[in-house]
């Protein structure tokens, strides 16, 4: 338990360093967020499963979906995210390929005649 709870500080003080706070990071039976520069460990009201049991494995595995959409909108927006890189990636390239056109138009001239190759 002693164990979780250092990760679980470790990884919320990570992620700080990131810029990312007031977002909760779960544990097995435990959660924790940063607000404020302060750490909450929350280990009570936690539900409980026994994955032994059919019925509790299957409710377990349904929240892991809403789990994984938690302020999908939100994160996304954020710079560091993926999606927000690959947005950065595609409106670099396409900023590189203008550049490079006119370049090209630049060399050609006025007169749209072909550089010399040498």
């Amino acid at each position: 338990m002693n164990q979780m709870k250092t990760y679980l500080v470790s990884s919320v003080t990570f992620l700080s360093k990131l810029g990312i706070v007031d977002k909760p990071v779960f544990g097995l039976i435990s959660m924790a967020w940063m607000t404020n520069k302060q750490i909450y460990v929350m280990e009570r009201n936690i539900r409980h499963y026994d994955i032994r049991d059919p019925l509790q494995a299957l409710q377990f595995v349904s929240i892991l979906p809403r789990l994984a959409r938690h302020d999908v909108k939100e994160l996304q927006s954020k710079p560091w995210s993926k999606l927000a890189q690959r947005q950065e990636d595609k409106r670099l390239a396409a900023a590189q390929q203008t550049r490079s056109e006119e370049a090209v138009a630049q060399d050609r001239g006025s007169d749209g005649a072909e550089p010399e190759r040498i």
